[in-house]
């Protein structure tokens, strides 16, 4: 088991699809303002799409010591097969 206290960075693995990839990290990782715009930057997403997601509810924004957060949300109702247009 690890501790982690400290920002690990932004050095997260992609597949190029930024909503596929940015949901899947935020699943299982809190993701920084500063690493969701090197993942947009890296796959060629818009932030429109981030403010679509948390407009759905399918992602929280989070503010803490400074930093914008974003998290992964199942809300009630919604599954991963909705997701992907199941």
């Amino acid at each position: 088991m690890e501790h982690l206290t400290g920002y690990e960075g932004d050095a997260f693995a992609h597949t190029g699809n930024f909503k596929h990839d940015l949901l899947s990290i935020t699943a299982v990782h809190p993701m920084r303002e500063d690493a969701v715009a090197a993942l947009l930057a890296d796959s060629g997403g818009n932030l429109s799409e981030v403010r679509v997601l948390v407009t759905k509810g399918w992602l929280l924004e989070n503010h803490y010591e400074g930093a914008t957060y974003y998290v992964r949300r199942f809300p009630p109702g919604q599954t991963v097969a909705a997701e992907h247009g199941s």
